[in-house]
């Protein structure tokens, strides 16, 4: 390298906003040793080194080294002044912050856990000087998990301020927390904390008890800005009803996303659960329910469907359910016009049953037709004999002339069939279906399996896959019917034969 591509190499590196684009993608080990390079970059590097911490510890260490109590992990020696200048200098630069009970001390790996003793927040709280200022001052977002003790919890409480827009919490992953009025006095005082403005609370909580739900009602409904929330909160019992009550009841209007669970006995549980969620966030954009059903009745059909109806501005509606749902092309159809800015639409069954609801293949054709934004089509497909309707009863051979429907070539990319059984002799009007309807060279379809033998649903679905993308990326030739052209080009890209099971059809 001659003197002046030297020469403009450092001065390029001596850029502020050129050196911090190439540290934000180098790993934690390479950016402290890229802080000892030059004054410029011993101040950029940290800011990514501590952008993102995984653990609370590093910080806490910044005030005194650690020692393992009886109690947990707590400080060795006391707070000195100048520490709270240090703490300063790094706790700045913390955007995301992370914490875990059960997580291990890289430091001190003989350690059981990181769970730390009680007076460690009370000691920062007592003795962080006057006029310091938030702890973290630029701090985005906190993920908060406890599952050994409550007193974790409050440990939180000197890092929240008016800057944070992400609090998540896991509370009781691994056991009962036992202390639920701990728990619920949490939430009581992070609903009074001044300046607690937040985008988005995931909770996920083992367990509905009364107290906490209360704490957690108080928190939601202080939070008037709240655009996003993830409650997954397990738990059945007695109590359950008042505890679901409390919690769907407290869901602030402003909500755009939800993620949370309903669980049910009969029907008009179910439907006055659904009505109650959907009156208190008639805004929402996303909604994800996970239904829970303590008897034999679950919901299947469009009219179990009908409450969400009214939520014109859903794009994404995801029904965690048992047995799925049965949509006619009616259904559809009523479907489409009340969710118009529909992107993604999962109905998925779990896969394990064997008693499942779903649509006919052919309903897919409703679909494109129904949902003209839809990017993602989650639905169990019924195993039933498949005939295109471009094709007549008389003659299936002989296409008929009229306009073919599909999916925007633009937007739609995914099809996801689940567990859905498909046979080898449907496989060409399955790949036809398909070709005609999903024209986007990004399309895929998603199953349930590995496709790795013949026994497998997913093993018929991938030469599904296959020849849709073969049908995509043929020339197209212009004097035939599209239809009749993507048969051709299927056809051409399979040997048929009679196995001792029926038709075999292998992808040449």
């Amino acid at each position: 390298m001659d003197a002046y591509a030297s020469q403009e190499m450092h001065r390029v590196l001596a850029v502020h906003e050129i050196v911090s684009n190439i540290l934000r993608n180098v790993e934690r080990h390479g950016l402290a040793m890229a802080a000892r390079v030059s004054r410029l970059w011993s101040d950029i590097a940290p800011d990514w080194l501590w952008r993102e911490l995984d653990s609370v510890l590093p910080l806490l260490r910044l005030l005194s080294p650690l020692a393992a109590t009886s109690a947990g992990l707590g400080f060795a020696e006391k707070i000195e002044p100048r520490n709270w200048e240090r703490f300063r200098h790094y706790a700045r630069r913390v955007r995301r912050l992370s914490y875990d009970d059960r997580d291990l001390d890289p430091d001190a790996p003989f350690l059981r856990s990181s769970s730390l003793a009680s007076d460690v927040s009370v000691t920062i709280l007592a003795l962080k000087p006057a006029g310091f200022g938030a702890l973290l001052p630029n701090i985005q977002e906190i993920n908060w998990g406890v599952s050994r003790d409550t007193v974790d919890l409050q440990h939180a409480l000197p890092f929240l301020n008016g800057s944070l827009r992400k609090f998540a919490m896991n509370l009781g992953a691994d056991e009962d927390l036992g202390d639920d009025d701990a728990v619920a006095r949490f939430f009581n005082t992070i609903s009074v904390m001044q300046g607690i403005s937040l985008e988005t609370f995931d909770l996920d909580m083992v367990g509905v008890p009364t107290p906490i739900m209360r704490g957690v009602s108080s928190f939601l409904q202080s939070q008037p800005k709240l655009k996003y929330s993830q409650m997954r909160v397990i738990g059945l019992g007695p109590k359950v009803d008042i505890a679901q009550d409390l919690l769907h009841r407290a869901f602030p209007e402003s909500l755009q996303g939800l993620s949370t669970s309903i669980v049910f006995q009969r029907r008009e549980d179910y439907l006055t659960r659904a009505q109650t969620i959907v009156q208190r966030v008639p805004h929402l954009r996303s909604l994800e329910l996970h239904l829970v059903g303590v008897s034999s009745w679950w919901p299947y059909t469009f009219d179990e469907l009908a409450p969400f109806m009214t939520l014109s501005n859903l794009e994404e509606l995801v029904l965690v359910t048992l047995h799925g749902f049965q949509l006619d092309p009616d259904d559809i159809a009523a479907l489409g016009k009340a969710f118009p800015k529909m992107r993604r639409f999962d109905l998925q069954p779990q896969p394990q049953l064997n008693f499942r609801r779903g649509i006919q293949a052919t309903s897919l054709i409703d679909f494109s037709d129904a949902f003209p934004n839809l990017r993602t089509l989650s639905m169990y497909i019924v195993h039933d004999p498949l005939q295109l309707p471009w094709r007549s009863k008389e003659e299936y051979s002989q296409p008929q002339a009229q306009t073919l429907p599909s999916f925007s070539s633009l937007t739609f990319q995914v099809l996801d069939v689940g567990s859905s059984f498909l046979e080898d002799k449907d496989i060409p009007d399955m790949a036809e279906l398909l070709s005609v309807l999903c024209r986007n060279p990004s399309f895929e379809i998603k199953c349930e399996g590995s496709a790795m033998d013949q026994e497998d649903p997913a093993y018929a679905w991938r030469k599904v896959e296959t020849l849709v993308k073969r049908v995509q990326g043929a020339k197209r030739d212009i004097t035939k019917p599209y239809q009749e052209w993507c048969r051709a080009v299927i056809m051409d890209n399979l040997v048929i034969s009679e196995g001792q099971d029926g038709v075999i059809v292998d992808i040449v």
